[in-house]
């Protein structure tokens, strides 16, 4: 007789040991990029793990508070990578090269997280429904009460660069960096190859420093 319980079992057992909830947000990201927004459902995330249709209820109230889960808790990953990206940096421009370089690596490392991030927003900003709301303020992510947040991060960041473009607010500053480290970080989890893999971290440093 084998010595691995089934599939379901271990979600199961898995579940009376309270780590259901961690294995909903796990699995259920991955299949929420698989089947897309409109087709997500609490029920076949339970039929995939071997649960009960009822078990996610316990800790979801509906489909949209367990996305709401999922960004939120993806959104504090990344701020708390970007946070770490600039801790202990005094010079105003390395913070900001750093916080590229930070931006960069996460989504690099994390690349689920910048698809959901490209894809949810436009499919329920018109809907009405509890996620509007987190796709509503002009940050790279999910806005939450507390520590500072990537878009704070990043427009304070910017504001000893005022004075190179007095054109420019200090958030017209920190949106022309965003759009840059983003476009660098969706190219790359898009075409891996683009850059060689043995000094992807390098050139990505470098790239995050040219002015163009």
């Amino acid at each position: 007789m084998s010595t691995f319980m089934p599939y379901t079992r271990l979600m199961t057992t898995a579940y009376h040991h309270t780590n259901l909830r961690a294995s909903l947000l796990a699995e259920g990201r991955r299949l929420l990029l698989a089947e897309g927004y409109a087709h997500f459902s609490l029920r076949k995330l339970a039929s995939v793990l071997g649960v009960s249709h009822n078990a996610p209820y316990r800790h979801f109230a509906s489909r949209e508070e367990f996305i709401k889960a999922i960004v939120e808790e993806d959104a504090a990953r990344f701020d708390a990578a970007l946070a770490a990206g600039v801790e202990g940096i005094g010079d105003a421009a390395e913070r900001l090269y750093r916080l590229g370089d930070a931006y960069v690596f996460f989504f690099l490392d994390n690349p689920e997280v910048l698809l959901l991030f490209e894809i949810l927003p436009g499919q329920v900003a018109l809907r009405g429904e509890v996620l509007a709301s987190l796709f509503s303020k002009p940050a790279p992510c999910a806005h939450r009460e507390g520590a500072m947040d990537g878009y704070e991060l990043l427009t304070d960041a910017a504001q000893p660069f005022a004075g190179r473009f007095p054109g420019l607010e200090k958030h017209e500053i920190a949106l022309g960096y965003w759009a840059k480290v983003h476009g660098l970080a969706s190219l790359l989890v898009a075409k891996r190859g683009l850059l060689p893999e043995e000094s992807l971290r390098d050139r990505v440093r470098m790239l995050v420093r040219t002015p163009f």
